[in-house]
């Protein structure tokens, strides 16, 4: 494994950052879609029947007052609290507002020392962030908290008790291993000056992997709607490798095709370089920015197409099990269901969000209109 050291680097990021603002001076603009569409199965037509859940009104309000009660509510969560409603539109009201808690609590955590914040507080927050988030990350299924917890550490504990309530108890000791290692390697300054080190782009994406949250979401399909599944027989039927990768390519197309849409955000405002984008301009200093972005945009791309292939190839091997057993392919094919909705939503909620607008974004997507009094001056 080669591992380049940060001395002696040239300065990628600030010459990605004059590569952008050269871009927006020429008035430079692309598509994500264009970019990562696969013509077999275009995103725009794939995503047609899409809609999020239809409770999502009284979801968010009943979230809301959770988060408003434990002193966890931030100005820009109305733009966040919806992730989960797009990612599990078939769940029931319950499952699905306890779901929605844990999104925002993880997305307070984010906007509160994420890894593109940390480095920007103060070592005393720096100190106490760590304090609260290496007792977060190693809370066991008892829930035990000490005497001084903060209010986000009762309401975690609050929102996975609910879920171990109502969940098995080897799905939920898998959920908490992952959830609680997902906040252990977040919530820090994931930049390379902290790690010593610049990742090369598969070290990169399996940070990624992981800080995205996307292994326990992906997790969360099977509870969404009480149809956990029997991992004994699909490794009997043979189906174990191809749905561990399916698994795979759905959690890497939601945290990569995020790094598109959050590039300008997290690396040009933020400064951070913990994004797919950053990470290619670090590995290759020599490239300009239109070059990163399509090399981002093919890595996407091709894992898009690899899902749609692999998720064709499953459903025939379900169908062909089907005869002589219909209870379990019946399991299986609403799981898979519930994957192309997890899909289908990665990318509308991307576009939906106001989380990554904003006037002058490179991407069409994320476009907002020039405000009037701009246009007058």
């Amino acid at each position: 494994m080669t591992i380049k050291t940060l001395r002696g680097l040239p300065r990628p990021l600030k010459k990605l950052q004059h590569d952008y603002q050269l871009l927006q001076k020429v008035g430079f603009t692309s598509s994500i879609i264009r970019l990562i569409d696969d013509r077999r199965n275009p995103l725009n037509d794939y995503c047609q029947p899409f809609q999020p859940h239809p409770a999502s009104k009284a979801i968010i309000q009943s979230a809301r007052q959770f988060c408003i009660e434990h002193g966890i509510w931030l100005d820009n969560a109305q733009h966040y609290i919806t992730c989960q409603l797009f990612l599990y539109p078939t769940a029931s009201y319950e499952r699905m507002l306890v779901m929605t808690k844990n999104n925002a609590i993880d997305y307070y955590l984010n906007d509160t020392y994420g890894r593109d914040l940390f480095k920007s507080l103060s070592e005393a927050q720096q100190g106490a962030a760590a304090a609260v988030i290496e007792r977060m990350s190693h809370l066991n299924e008892n829930m035990d908290l000490i005497a001084g917890a903060q209010p986000i550490e009762r309401a975690n504990a609050k929102m996975l008790a609910e879920i171990r309530d109502s969940s098995p108890k080897a799905w939920f000791s898998e959920f908490l291993r992952l959830y609680n290692y997902h906040l252990e390697v977040t919530h820090r300054n994931c930049n390379t000056s902290a790690l010593g080190y610049v990742p090369n782009i598969t070290q990169y994406v399996d940070m990624r992997y992981h800080t995205s949250g996307m292994p326990h979401i992906v997790l969360l399909l099977e509870y969404a709607e009480a149809n956990f599944l029997d991992w004994g027989w699909l490794n009997d039927a043979g189906l174990t490798p191809s749905l561990q990768r399916l698994h795979w390519l759905i959690a890497a197309f939601g945290c990569l095709s995020n790094d598109l849409f959050s590039f300008e955000k997290e690396v040009i405002d933020n400064g951070a370089d913990a994004n797919l984008l950053a990470a290619i301009a670090l590995n290759e200093p020599s490239w300009q920015l239109t070059e990163v972005i399509y090399h981002a945009a093919t890595m996407v791309k091709d894992i898009l197409r690899e899902y749609f292939d692999l998720l064709s190839g499953i459903r025939k091997q379900v169908k062909g099990l089907y005869a002589a057993f219909p209870v379990e392919t019946s399991g299986i094919n609403q799981h898979l269901d519930c994957i192309e909705r997890c899909v289908q939503a990665s990318w509308m909620w991307q576009v939906h969000t106001q989380r990554y607008k904003r006037v002058n974004s490179i991407w069409e997507e994320t476009q907002l209109p020039e405000p009037a009094i701009l246009k007058a001056v």
